[in-house]
């Protein structure tokens, strides 16, 4: 999906004086949600720790910045995890796949 991108209003310089108009043109309301639906499903975890909020065993959690690696920002202690799906479910990007396990 092509990405929607803002029209900007280009002054020279003495345009520029003691204008406060916008320069930045809105999105109409379809190419928000666009926008908003192209964003939101990348499939990658963005951190926005919906998972740590709603998980009810504390199972997920924030890894610290000094230990965390390239694109995992949290995890899990699966001795909590009871497999309630909740982290899932909550994740706006689908990002958390549950498994049944080995």
């Amino acid at each position: 999906m092509s990405r929607n991108r803002r029209g900007i209003t280009s002054l020279t310089a003495e345009q520029a004086l003691d204008n406060f108009e916008e320069r930045l043109q809105p999105l109409l309301e379809a190419q928000s949600v666009a926008e908003a639906k192209r964003c939101m499903s990348c499939g990658q975890c963005f951190e926005c720790d919906n998972c740590v909020v709603y998980c009810p065993q504390i199972a997920v959690f924030k890894v610290p910045k000094a230990k965390a690696t390239t694109g995992r920002y949290v995890d899990t202690n699966y001795n909590k995890c009871i497999g309630c799906h909740i982290c899932a479910d909550v994740c706006p990007t689908g990002y958390i796949q549950m498994g049944l396990g080995d």
